[in-house]
């Protein structure tokens, strides 16, 4: 089966912990101009508590942070075994502040002032460094969802979703067999710091089953009250 690697899709989370309120709201805008979905906080504790919990799939840090510096969110994260990529992003420049910040977990250093046309750069980069070669077919038996081009099809049929519902399907997909909660399901696909509901997930869940469940056929998205949500036996 053919490989492809997945870079930069529109469901590319980001995480971006800055207490200059200037320069987070410029990275918000940069980030979110390139299609990312980036949550802002100005707080180390806070970033590192969304870092280990939220599903990120990479992280700017300040280094000069209240509650908790760039660096020790870092170590700490690796500790968690977390692996999404960090950028670490400071004023200090010297070698040995590089080696320190870099030798705590971070992939990459960005010494403040910086282009935001590097920054944007390094970004790519690193969202390319950090995925892995899958399957260009994702699935298993009667549903396939290629992952390139974000097309899903079920016994042969293609089905039209929009990116959140493609979202909440190849997460369930990655995690057959397995109930995934409301809540695991809500960080993963919404911001953290977005009020989403169950009612909202659930209108989610049931836009998937309008367009992809057959009349007299089990739906495709089997749910337990106090469990969750996975893919229904029936199609696997």
């Amino acid at each position: 089966m053919s490989k492809v690697y997945l870079i930069e899709s529109a469901d590319t989370k980001i995480l971006v912990v800055e207490d200059d309120l200037a320069l987070a709201a410029t990275l918000l805008e940069l980030l979110e101009s390139d299609g990312h979905r980036v949550e802002v906080v100005h707080n180390g504790s806070e970033g590192l508590d969304l870092l280990k919990f939220s599903g990120f799939d990479l992280a700017l840090l300040d280094w000069q942070l209240p509650g908790l510096a760039g660096p020790e969110i870092c170590s700490q994260y690796r500790r968690y075994g977390g692996k999404a990529p960090i950028l670490m992003l400071t004023q200090k420049s010297a070698i040995s502040d590089k080696e320190q910040g870099l030798d705590s977990g971070a992939d990459d250093y960005l010494a403040k002032p910086f282009s935001v046309r590097e920054l944007a750069a390094r970004v790519r980069a690193l969202l390319r460094r950090s995925t892995t070669f899958v399957d260009s077919s994702l699935g298993i038996g009667k549903i396939s969802l290629d992952c390139g081009r974000s097309v899903i099809s079920v016994d042969g049929r293609v089905i039209n979703l929009v990116p959140r519902e493609l979202s909440v399907m190849e997460f369930l997909l990655r995690n057959t067999g397995t109930y995934i909660s409301s809540d695991r399901l809500i960080s993963h696909i919404w911001k953290s710091d977005t009020e989403v509901t169950g009612e909202a997930l659930r209108m989610c869940i049931n836009r998937i089953r309008k367009k992809i469940d057959q009349p007299g056929a089990p739906s495709i998205i089997d749910s337990v009250k106090g469990l969750g949500y996975r893919i229904a036996d029936a199609y696997l």
